[in-house]
């Protein structure tokens, strides 16, 4: 059938006339479509172009943030140093403090006497409350060397931290506050108490993880408060329920709540509706392997108190809700308890690197 239609169109001419107008369609087509390429091409050079343009603007952007940054740097650290300079003058015109208000040899034997008092407590997991840890001149004492909130890391305004390293300059009542809490009350006072009243659940906790041959070995050797700092936490601060890093053994939390401070945003404590696996450098959630924690007590924020709790058992969290009064600041000291790194490593050949810090 297509032979036929093609000798019927060669012989009435019309099939040269069709190739010709053929070809002419096709030119057509090609040149819109060249047009249609090139005007393409030209968009994407152009866009190319203001790509380059935008990103020799990005790095003038990139100069002035830099340079905000810096100002913001400098504006605090002027804004801290106004703040020292006010602090040392309020503090000397208050006149000396009450002598032996940070006098070892005084508050000593109250802070082991308050820790000695306290009851042990095993739901969910091994635990004390300590009230009245230390005498109350010297709580009011510390009290007055919490510094201003400019002092505190900046990053999240719910959750701040001060450690004494990091401090270039502060009031000199906040340096000696912290460096009596720092190098005196926890190491000297409440770590040594600490480590004896809990005695007989870390040799378990020990044994547990490590075996019977091993376990009491690693009990006996020196244990040392680390990862130590002030915190700060603020209304929309929320922390899950948790355990504590791997090599600690137990964590200690120290309450500086203020006259007219709520006693409701303490520390929760969780039961586990089973065993983790423990083994973790960092802080485990345990609802993360499926493992439901119930709430089962709160420890209330309470004035010159202390808890120290086993880093087993139960989980702990904290929470202060978004719809709590703005002005809320709840001020509190935490430290880790774990065993010597070195002395560690000897038992376990594990380097300090695998010691919580």
């Amino acid at each position: 059938m297509a032979g036929v239609l093609q000798r019927l169109l060669t012989r009435s001419g019309l099939l040269p006339v069709l190739r010709s107008q053929w070809r002419a369609d096709q030119s057509a087509a090609a040149e819109k479509l060249e047009t249609r390429l090139d005007k393409r091409v030209a968009e994407l050079k152009a866009q190319v172009d203001r790509v380059a343009d935008l990103a020799d603007r990005l790095k003038g952007l990139e100069a002035i943030a830099d340079s905000v940054e810096r100002i913001t740097n400098v504006d605090r650290e002027v804004r801290m140093l106004r703040a020292t300079l006010a602090g040392d003058i309020a503090d000397r015109h208050k006149g000396p403090h009450r002598p032996g208000v940070f006098d070892a040899d005084r508050v000593a034997p109250h802070v082991a006497r308050a820790i000695a008092s306290a009851p042990l407590q095993t739901d969910p997991s091994v635990h004390i409350v300590i009230n009245d840890l230390m005498p109350p001149d010297t709580y009011a004492a510390l009290l007055e060397g919490i510094p201003p909130r400019i002092f505190f890391s900046q990053r999240d305004n719910a959750k701040q931290n001060i450690r004494l390293s990091q401090l270039d300059v502060a009031p000199e009542w906040t340096l000696q506050t912290l460096a009596f809490l720092e190098n005196v009350l926890i190491p000297k006072m409440m770590v040594p108490t600490l480590l004896k009243t809990l005695e007989p659940h870390i040799r378990e906790f020990y044994i547990r993880e490590y075996g019977a041959g091993l376990g009491p070995a690693l009990a006996a050797i020196p244990h040392e408060a680390t990862s130590g700092r002030l915190m700060l936490r603020r209304p929309g601060y929320h922390l899950d329920p948790h355990l504590d890093p791997k090599r600690v053994v137990f964590t200690t939390l120290l309450y500086f709540a203020r006259p007219g401070d709520s006693e409701a945003f303490g520390t929760s404590f969780y039961r586990m509706s089973g065993t983790p696996n423990i083994d973790r450098t960092t802080t485990f959630y345990p609802e993360t392997q499926g493992i439901t924690c119930d709430l089962v007590k709160m420890v209330p924020f309470k004035p010159n108190s202390a808890v120290a709790f086993l880093n087993w058992g139960g989980a702990h969290g904290a929470d202060i809700p978004k719809s709590a009064p703005a002005e809320t600041e709840r001020y509190s000291y935490q430290f880790y308890v774990s065993p010597d790194p070195a002395a560690l490593a000897r038992h376990v050949g594990e380097t300090e690197s695998a010691v919580a810090e």
